[in-house]
């Protein structure tokens, strides 16, 4: 499947939002033509595993701080090196987005991790998985002990990236350390965060971050995604006329039987609690999300301009430069 996006930010230089990217598509059992818009989505949002058992340990963090260099693959997403186990010198996605952590079939293997099969409920379904007693992780100054984990096949992920992947770090590791991406400097620095003026409180820390924003005028709630490009809000979210959409016919979204869906997204102010972020092209989701879901939407990171994020769990902000 291919999505094909002539960029609705070109007229201000902007980085495209939603370019070809290997986020979920395969993994998911969701309609061929909505499946490119998906990838932008971040990977799950856990809603129950069943426990092996064993109760999950993460160290306490020093307060000094540690910087872990990063690459940045499809615009946003971001790799690190990682420790699992006895293997060292792992390529993880790091995914403030994703919870709870996952590790490839390949490096389950490798561990020999064998544990029981089980649901995860995701953003676009409920997928198969195996969870697992994850051995330990190490990112830098983050060190996690027997952390109940998901085991999936990263395959697509690794061919459309071009390297392995031993996992993704979700949130369920990285909350136990405030911690900035330093996207100008493509650094990780965990450790306490400075104040800074542009910062809003998040409404959820668990099981996801949330925060919130205004969108043509209208209050909503979005999830904060590193692993996701721009902006975007589900369809029976935003109560929107269809004449403020805009619909690029050389934007689409195509599907396996060689059909397809336009692209529609609406230029309007956006701010984050009375932060504004200023006229930002939002994505609309051409899905409709869970009721049970309490959020709105998702916004990334990277494209959207911002050189330098930080999420301070100790004071319950996310803040950005």
């Amino acid at each position: 499947m291919r999505i094909r996006i002539k960029d609705p930010y070109s007229r201000r230089g902007e980085t495209p939002a939603y370019k070809c990217s290997p986020w979920l598509g395969p993994r998911l059992a969701v309609p061929p033509a909505l499946v490119a818009l998906l990838l932008s989505l971040p990977v799950s949002v856990c809603l129950g595993l069943p426990s092996p058992g064993h109760s999950d340990h993460v160290e306490e963090q020093s307060t000094a701080k540690t910087e872990v260099p990063f690459e940045l693959s499809n615009h946003n997403l971001i790799i690190v090196k990682a420790t699992i186990g006895a293997i060292k010198n792992v390529n993880m996605i790091l995914d403030t987005g994703t919870t709870p952590t996952a590790i490839n079939q390949g490096m389950a293997d490798r561990l020999n991790l064998r544990g029981k099969v089980g649901l995860l409920q995701t953003l676009n379904g409920t997928i198969q998985v195996q969870s697992v007693v994850l051995p330990c992780i190490q990112i830098g100054q983050l060190h996690a002990d027997s952390i109940t984990g998901v085991v999936q096949d990263l395959t697509f992920l690794e061919k459309s990236l071009g390297i392995s992947l031993g996992g993704i770090a979700g949130l369920d590791l990285l909350r136990s350390s405030s911690f900035a991406i330093d996207y100008r400097r493509r650094k990780i620095i965990f450790g306490p965060v400075a104040a800074s003026e542009k910062a809003v409180h998040f409404e959820t820390q668990i099981p996801y971050l949330s925060v919130k924003a205004k969108i043509a005028g209208q209050e909503i709630r979005l999830l904060v995604d590193s692993g996701t490009g721009g902006l975007l809000v589900y369809r029976n979210r935003l109560r929107t006329a269809s004449e403020q959409l805009h619909v690029d016919p050389n934007a689409s979204i195509s599907n396996a039987a060689g059909g397809g869906t336009h692209l529609r997204w609406l230029s309007t102010e956006v701010s984050l609690e009375k932060r504004n972020l200023g006229a930002r092209n939002v994505v609309i989701a051409d899905v409709d999300s869970n009721p049970q879901d309490d959020f709105d939407g998702l916004i990334g990171l990277a494209t959207m301009g911002f050189r330098k994020v930080s999420f301070d769990f100790e004071n319950g902000l996310f803040s950005w430069e």
